[in-house]
């Protein structure tokens, strides 16, 4: 009787134990700003995202086995590629590649290179890396870049990495502690306008374990918001007032050469 007392209670022990909730691992994430203003004197900017790592397996966590990759995207574009010949003595555009839904501005900040975080198996289907931007499973009735090998997506890569829109670079991502982590995003003088979507991958052992999202706006201000909003809402008015600007710097010039 005693035997099988305990054999119950051992059953119900396992029970219970298959019952717990798994282990499970998230990501914190927060922003240094929520807005960038840009005005005429914009040359370039550095927000801090951070955050931390919220896991129940302390062992892995101070043995270093978990990687934090930060994802910046802007809003997405279509974009046309054009390839210059030489036809006639000329060079004139003659072949061309559209893209849909490229991202205005993109930037991967990690503390090591991805190939040594993960796979392109891992890393294809959430767009994660310039390599892998396109490879990303396409969804009913949403635009979806797509960017098969070849001569015009290695262009618009390489077109976007010299503007500085497109960007990749190990080590921007600091540990500050087993859970703690720090990244520097350096922002273009070029940086387009829009909100900018920020998304925190958690790896460990090359596998996506959890994200976190997050965003920031860049804004015009001053004068120029005033010019933007402008030229954005009221195409007509801002086109007669930038033909009148044009007739009244044309008349001025004149008369002043006129008199010299």
């Amino acid at each position: 009787m005693k035997n099988l007392f305990s054999l119950l209670i051992l059953s119900v022990s396992i029970i219970f134990a298959n019952l717990s909730p798994a282990k499970a691992e998230s990501l914190q994430m927060g922003i240094s700003v929520d807005q960038v203003p840009v005005d005429s004197s914009f040359n370039g900017a550095e927000i801090v995202i951070f955050g931390s790592i919220e896991t129940t397996e302390q062992a892995a966590l101070f043995r270093g086995e978990y990687d934090v990759v930060i994802r910046v995207e802007g809003a997405p574009e279509d974009v046309i590629i054009r390839k210059k010949d030489r036809i006639g003595g000329i060079w004139i555009n003659n072949e061309a590649e559209s893209y849909e839904s490229v991202p205005s501005f993109y930037a991967i900040l990690s503390a090591r290179p991805l190939n040594l975080i993960s796979n392109s198996i891992e890393l294809g289907p959430v767009s994660l890396g310039i390599n892998n931007l396109g490879k990303n499973i396409p969804v009913e009735g949403q635009k979806t870049l797509i960017m098969n090998p070849g001569e015009f997506s290695d262009a618009l890569r390489r077109l976007r990495i010299e503007q500085d829109l497109f960007s990749e670079i190990p080590g921007t991502l600091k540990q500050l502690s087993p859970s703690l982590f720090r990244a520097t995003l350096s922002i273009p003088a070029n940086v387009p306008i829009g909100e900018h979507k920020v998304t925190a991958f958690l790896f460990r052992n090359g596998e996506i374990l959890n994200t976190n999202e997050s965003s920031f706006k860049i804004e015009k201000v001053g004068f120029e918001r005033w010019i933007y909003d402008l030229a954005h809402e009221q195409g007509l008015l801002y086109g007669i007032m930038a033909v009148l600007m044009a007739i009244f710097t044309g008349w001025a010039a004149n008369a002043i050469f006129r008199k010299n």
